[in-house]
């Protein structure tokens, strides 16, 4: 019979991911040593362990150890003994806000963004939006759309349907390779032919991730280590900056027939009306124009009075826009009014603008 002697730091997991190659074989140590509660082993203690011909192979990073301790869950390095916080158990997966604030991130790596040509006026509106979504390494795995990742919580799709991470992860793989191939690539996971820059599908082991069968893999807790990684590693938050704002592509350069054949940038191009309508954007998509129509009518300016008006003219529009947003459609947008209070505030301190024309887009040279 082969055993084992607990040693100071060992927990079931990290035994069975040292002893027999996957961490979630401590279920078999645990039933073979009539182990009720896991965390409750002793130093100096003599465990059983499973005899096996072969080590099942493992599909974890080689580094890294998965560790439960009911509800909490935690990863730790062979080489450090430190655990660290990974996500809290909720529902069919984790729950985790992450500690990587984007704000401090935009303040310390400025040249990483000059280098993908995003303008200090992107950042600007940005940043008075990101407050009111998550941060960097943000990781959800307990609802309908299995994974969910990042500032905007961009997800892998619920049931068959297509999702907005694989189009974050294509541009990972456009803009850094390197960062790509280490976080995901190496793990046989990779973006479909089909994704775009919005929409798409991930590819796993050569197989296309389009059944809620196949997506229930990326609930798995290795799988969202990864994904914290990621949200940690410079590239891939850079890149999410870069997503973030490449939004502004689906919504205020569009001419449309619901403003009159205008974009919205056309009748309101400063930072203060873009920041709002980012955070419109990513809260309730779908309500944006109509909410702008509706407040446009309100003020009882025309579209070309607006077009061709000042900052008075936009500033008239956007507190109608603002009341209008509040209690819009047959389910208005969460919290409205305490998130547009979080862009004003930014307007206050003198971080974004409320003059017509001020924001600057770089979106022609990327």
């Amino acid at each position: 019979m082969k055993t084992y002697t607990v040693k100071s730091g060992d927990s079931l997991g990290l035994i069975a991911f040292k002893q027999l190659g996957a961490t979630a074989k401590w279920r078999e140590i645990a039933e073979l040593n009539n182990i009720v509660n896991p965390s409750k082993i002793e130093v100096g203690q003599i465990l059983q362990l499973p005899i096996e011909s072969e080590p099942t192979p493992s599909t974890e990073r080689a580094d890294v150890v998965i560790i439960e301790e009911d509800p909490r869950i935690y990863y730790q390095y062979q080489t450090d003994t430190t655990r660290k916080y990974l996500g809290k158990k909720f529902r069919k997966g984790i729950f985790r806000p992450g500690s990587q604030i984007t704000e401090t991130f935009i303040q310390q790596n400025p040249n990483l963004l000059a280098d993908l040509k995003i303008s200090k006026s992107e950042v600007n509106a940005l940043l008075a939006t990101s407050e009111n979504e998550g941060n960097l390494d943000a990781v959800n795995t307990w609802d309908n759309s299995f994974m969910s990742f990042g500032m905007f919580q961009w997800t892998l799709g619920a049931g068959t349907g297509e999702g907005e991470l694989p189009a974050l992860i294509k541009l990972v793989k456009e803009k850094y390779p390197d960062a790509f191939q280490q976080f995901c690539g190496q793990f046989g996971v990779d973006v479909s032919a089909d994704t775009n820059a919005t929409y798409g599908y991930l590819i796993h082991n050569n197989n296309k991730v389009d059944t809620a069968a196949e997506k229930q893999f990326f609930r798995s807790n290795i799988v969202a280590y990864r994904f914290v990684a990621a949200g940690m590693d410079q590239r891939v938050c850079a890149v999410q900056i870069l997503h973030a704002i490449n939004r502004f592509n689906l919504f205020y350069f569009n001419k449309t027939e619901k403003l009159g054949g205008n974009s919205l940038f056309d009748l309101l191009s400063s930072e203060y009306a873009a920041a709002l309508f980012l955070d419109n954007h990513v809260n309730r998509p779908g309500y944006l124009w109509p909410c702008v129509a509706k407040a446009i009518s309100n003020s009882g300016l025309s579209y070309e009075q607006l077009k061709n008006g000042g900052d008075k003219e936009e500033m008239k529009v956007i507190n109608q826009y603002l009341n209008v947003r509040e209690t819009y459609g047959n389910s208005p947008m969460t919290d409205a009014k305490n998130r547009a209070a979080v862009t004003k505030r930014y307007l206050d301190s003198g971080k974004i603008s409320a003059s017509k024309g001020s924001f600057k887009s770089n979106r022609a040279l990327r």
